[in-house]
């Protein structure tokens, strides 16, 4: 999947407009439930039941504007995680280390084919082996990118379906204002509103889970880069570099 960061800040730029015409429809759609309610000519009961079932989605939106806003703490980090990819998988780590690796290997040794003797032959047999380790750092650095882009990818897929839910309710919200001036339709709407919150909501949660085990597993996965990096089979010595003297 390629990573456009224009595109995902307009998506979150369209959560936080979302956002904030839900937030002016919870006042509208209360304001409004209690003007209907607030004639002589509406019974009391009624009343008490159409107050009661706006409150409680009145009080279900206002926790989904907090659940949101405390999501939105983290919508740094798809961006920053793709950044440190491209850092990682380009040429300043992995590049650098795949070049070192390729310009140490014997046969592509200058100073030997200049130099000869047994300082040439002391030069040539120190630097060579440092290959296969300046190999082991490109791979490690490549393997640290992908890690990175595939919880970059899971960041943006989250943040997706959080504007998905949100286009979807706020068409919801809109007939649950309508209705409330009507008295009669007010709790029918409500429940209706509610209903497609709760879910919408489930998609979220599902969203959610999903999130966290990618998560998981690339937190497993860079534990397991991190016992191959400190495996030093593969460099001289059993460390890198080594002095050529």
């Amino acid at each position: 999947m390629a990573f456009s960061q224009t595109q995902f800040e307009t998506l979150i730029e369209k959560i936080e407009d979302k956002l904030e015409k839900l937030a002016k429809d919870l006042v509208t759609f209360g304001n409004k439930t209690n003007g209907a309610v607030d004639h002589w000519y509406v019974p009391n009961a009624v009343a008490k039941a159409v107050v009661a079932a706006a409150n409680k989605l009145i009080e279900f939106v206002k926790w989904i504007l907090k659940k949101i806003a405390h999501f939105l703490e983290g919508v740094a980090a798809p961006v920053i995680l793709f950044i440190d990819a491209v850092s990682w998988k380009g040429k300043g780590i992995h590049g650098d280390a795949t070049t070192a690796s390729s310009s140490t290997q014997k046969f592509n040794l200058e100073a030997p084919k200049q130099w000869k003797g047994d300082g040439a032959d002391s030069y040539t047999n120190a630097v060579f082996p440092q290959s296969g380790a300046a190999a082991q750092v490109g791979t490690n650095a490549n393997s640290i990118g992908d890690i990175l882009i595939t919880a970059g990818i899971a960041g943006v897929a989250f943040y997706g379906a959080i504007a998905a839910f949100l286009i979807q309710f706020i068409p919801a919200m809109a007939a649950a204002i309508a209705a409330s001036a009507t008295v009669v339709g007010a709790i029918p709407a409500a429940i209706a509103a509610m209903g497609e919150g709760v879910a919408g909501w489930i998609v979220i949660t599902t969203a959610v889970s999903a999130l966290l085990a990618v998560l998981g597993d690339q937190a497993k996965a860079m534990a397991d880069l991190q016992s191959n990096a400190n495996d030093n089979s593969g460099f001289p010595k059993g460390h890198w570099p080594v002095g050529t003297a």
